[in-house]
């Protein structure tokens, strides 16, 4: 009796922790106010993740992806 009701404790404490790190994730108001309260990072900012993820791509390939992507706004 004891480990079922663990085992639901846990299970509740799991649930309510991962739906809380979803909503914390959602709200971006205030975390960049000169954007709107949209998380968006810039090209500038994404250049070494994009330069990780596609060696053989040169900057100008990699900005052009980028705006198709996510556009200039």
């Amino acid at each position: 009796m004891k480990k079922r009701l663990v085992t639901i404790a846990l299970a509740i404490f799991f649930v309510a922790g991962i739906g809380n790190v979803v909503f914390a994730h959602g709200d971006t108001q205030g975390f960049n106010p000169g954007n709107d309260g949209h998380n968006r990072w810039s090209f500038e900012e994404m250049v070494p993740f994009m330069k990780d993820m596609h060696p053989d791509m040169s900057e100008a390939q990699m900005e052009e992806m980028y705006q198709y992507c996510h556009g200039t706004n």
